[in-house]
């Protein structure tokens, strides 16, 4: 009998002993967070050169077990019963070998393993000339053009050929035109944690200023651009395209000038210039001695011969020489030559008979009316 207790006693002490040094058969416990389990996207692939901060998620694989850790505001990280080290700041190359190096203490490093499981959110500055100014939270691997549209876009005075990304003590310039307009998208860099953004406006003058019938655009004047360039750099392609018909040019000490849309990338105009769009077609109007009175789609190119031509003149009775045009809201008749003047959109070009045909049409009244007046002599002389 006492033999059967010191069994018992013997028993109990091993086992209390056993838990105490962790040689128990429970299972290994997971401290796996949700957020390594959810599915993360990047616009790149994301290599050893990243740079951990505040709010990047590890997963840590430790032998048997699977472990979340998070970087805390100080740069830090903590695993249970292994400690803590510093890896804010440090690219996820770095930061690896620190964790591998904590942890080896106390489990084998061949069985140890470390990734990426989130990438961290953080706050991007945007000041100058952007619709909404402030901080704004930004996901991992946002591109500089997807923040610039999540802040509702860059004014219409903005100069957006300088756009101006502050990191650090470096300054990008990037040409958001280019991107946006040509598909330079080399230029479309990926924000980092501390970056600010500036948009600078465009100074008052040398401007070249593009009018839509439903907004205005205020494009910074340069020597080498053509009409079609203003109207890229002023998104006109995709923003407010309503299929134009005709633009008018009105450049200072100028004739006001209207030409085709097609003609765009062959016009340079000066500083200060403004480009209005229509969408309504533009009309001459043909009046007189022609085949097709009526009116006919403006052409910048024609003059009034190209007109009168179109509606087909009848030499016999038409006359070149005393071609008239009509002009304006309180319209003055205007003598032009036909074949060197300008015509503008709303003239009503007048082609009067000639002189020929007009006396003989006078004489055929005067021996119309003479008929008459005998046919009356007649009959009132027989009648009496």
């Amino acid at each position: 009998m006492p033999h059967v207790v010191i069994c018992i006693l013997l028993l109990s002490v091993l086992q209390l002993f056993a838990a105490d040094v962790g040689m128990g058969f429970s299972p290994p416990v997971s401290n796996r967070s949700n957020i390594s389990l959810n599915p993360a996207y990047a616009d790149q692939q994301v290599d050893s050169n990243y740079v951990l901060g505040p709010g990047d998620f590890l997963d840590l694989v430790l032998e048997n077990n699977y472990v979340t850790v998070q970087v805390y505001p100080d740069g830090s990280i903590a695993v249970e019963e292994c400690g803590a080290v510093n890896v804010g700041g440090k690219t996820f190359a770095e930061a690896k070998r620190l964790i591998l190096d904590l942890v080896s203490v106390r489990y084998k490093r061949e069985y140890c393993f470390v990734q990426l499981a989130a990438l961290k959110k953080f706050r991007v500055s945007a000041m100058g000339a952007v619709t909404l100014v402030g901080q704004h939270l930004v996901e991992p691997q946002t591109r500089l053009s997807f923040f610039i549209r999540q802040i509702g876009g860059l004014l219409l005075n903005s100069n957006s050929e300088d756009v101006q990304v502050i990191r650090g003590v470096d300054t990008l310039h990037i040409d958001y035109n280019a991107m946006a307009a040509k598909g330079e998208f080399s230029s479309d860099v990926i924000l980092q944690q501390g970056d600010k953004i500036y948009v600078p406006f465009l100074p008052v003058e040398d401007n070249v200023v593009l009018i839509f019938p439903d907004s205005r655009a205020s494009i910074a004047y340069r020597l080498d651009r053509t009409l079609q360039d203003y109207y890229d750099f002023a998104d006109g392609g995709r923003m407010n395209n309503r299929g134009y018909k005709s633009v008018c040019v009105r450049e200072p000490g100028k004739p006001i000038r209207w030409i085709n849309p097609s003609e765009m990338k062959q016009i340079k105009v000066a500083p200060n210039t403004e480009v209005e769009f229509t969408i309504q077609e533009l009309l001459v109007y043909v009046g007189g001695a022609v085949n097709f009175i009526g009116k006919y789609p403006y052409n910048p190119s024609w003059h009034a011969i190209d007109y009168i031509a179109a509606a087909g003149i009848n030499i016999m009775t038409g006359s070149w020489g005393q071609v008239k045009v009509w002009r304006g809201s309180n319209p003055d008749a205007i003598s032009v030559k036909v074949a060197e003047d300008e015509i503008l959109p709303g003239d009503l070009i007048e082609i009067p008979r000639s002189r020929y045909e007009t006396f003989k049409d006078f004489t055929l009244f005067l021996a119309s009316l003479l008929t008459v007046i005998s046919s009356a002599l007649i009959i009132y002389t027989t009648t009496r």
